[in-house]
């Protein structure tokens, strides 16, 4: 039979180390072990226990049911993020190992254990420990549902202890995901960054305008994305970015990416502190830096200075407005609307926009005025 693993008890504070005895004490009636065995093993049980929360800070106790022989017994896996155990303290003749309790220690425990293997180090500590009864039942699968319906009893008469321990291990399934996530965001966006170094390295050293400016616009889009995982990777909830602080990111992006010609134009960037969906919020970046980008190239035609505004009102339960202008030479009459040009940043644009089930107009009069206005978000 394979070691089936029946519960896990975490490890933060003494009232844990009562929880843990009753599990232990439920398993052991269900294992047939003896009434001297039974105190013998809880006792060693609880020492693992409260030495992980006084030692390691925190813990966690996974016990299975497992067989030794071809008979039942069981298994216990505590684990730790402590500092590790010092060698002295494992040697048979080392100092206590226990500082609190009946005194019986970690030598105490693997005298009472079938097997009590130790790993430990200054990530933490792992013991492996295995108690089997004299009289040990056969192993079978039924011994296993009569386990998990002795749990599931447990649990119906401290229906409390159960929901607080489902809550922290959800609590814990929670900051495991988000620390995966900020991982995540970090090593995307520190490739991101390599790839921005490079594009700059290539335009530097190209000769034609043309690719220069492929160039350039490449540079805002990926510097705008790897400011997202950026910002993700620093942020509480690696799900949310602050608008705001990834906008003033993409302006100064932006300014730095066409700086060095003959213009000079300046971005002003108005949007209060506003957490988004980190989708939402790289998308209305990634539109933000394609109508600065178009700004740059068309706005200012024979002239050697220009000014770009950003404003974004609102928020997502009202819906969120943003207005792009510039004081630029506008569109002419007879010109083809921006909005159905066939570049690849006014398709990225409309694309993004109809994602959102946003509305998108603009004004050529005076300057460029480019207003997109995104519905409520529930």
């Amino acid at each position: 039979m394979k070691p089936a693993k029946l519960t896990t008890v975490t490890l933060e504070q003494s009232a844990d180390v009562a929880r843990l005895r009753d599990v232990a004490m439920t398993l052991t009636t269900v294992l047939n072990f003896g009434a001297f065995e039974r105190t013998r093993t809880v006792t060693a049980v609880v020492e693992l226990g409260r030495n992980a929360i006084e030692h390691g800070q925190k813990g966690r106790a996974t016990f299975s049911l497992t067989e030794v022989n071809g008979k039942s017994a069981l298994g216990l896996l505590v684990t730790d993020q402590g500092r590790g155990i010092p060698e002295e303290s494992l040697a048979p003749d080392g100092p206590p190992t226990s500082s609190t309790g009946m005194g019986l220690g970690l030598r105490g425990v693997q005298r009472i254990a079938t097997r009590f293997d130790v790993d430990t180090g200054h990530e933490g500590t792992r013991i492996d420990a295995t108690f089997l009864p004299a009289a040990g039942l056969p192993a079978s699968p039924q011994l296993v549902d009569q386990a998990e319906g002795a749990l599931t009893e447990l649990r119906a008469k401290d229906p409390t202890a159960a929901l607080s321990e489902k809550n922290r291990e959800l609590t814990e399934g929670i900051a495991d995901r988000d620390l995966l996530m900020q991982e995540l965001h970090h090593r995307t966006g520190n490739n991101l960054a390599l790839i921005v170094a490079l594009i700059r390295m290539s335009k530097s050293q190209a000769e034609q305008d043309e690719t220069q400016q492929v160039l350039t616009e490449l540079e805002v889009r990926v510097g705008s994305l790897a400011k997202a995982h950026e910002l993700m990777q620093r942020g509480t909830d690696a799900g949310q970015v602050d608008l705001a602080e990834m906008l003033d990111e993409v302006a100064k992006n932006s300014e730095r990416a066409f700086s060095g010609g003959a213009l000079t134009a300046n971005i002003e960037v108005s949007c209060a502190t506003l957490q988004l969906d980190s989708k939402f919020a790289i998308d209305i970046g990634l539109i933000i830096g394609e109508l600065i980008t178009n700004a740059f190239k068309y706005a200012f035609v024979g002239r050697d200075r220009g000014l770009i505004r950003v404003e974004v009102t609102g928020d997502p339960t009202r819906g969120i407005a943003l207005l792009v202008s510039d004081n630029g030479v506008g569109l002419p009459p007879d010109a083809e609307r921006p909005e159905r040009s066939n570049s690849l940043g006014w398709r990225m644009i409309r694309t993004l926009t109809f994602q959102h089930d946003a509305n998108l107009t603009v004004d050529g009069a005076d300057g460029l005025r480019v207003h997109i206005k995104f519905p409520p978000r529930s």
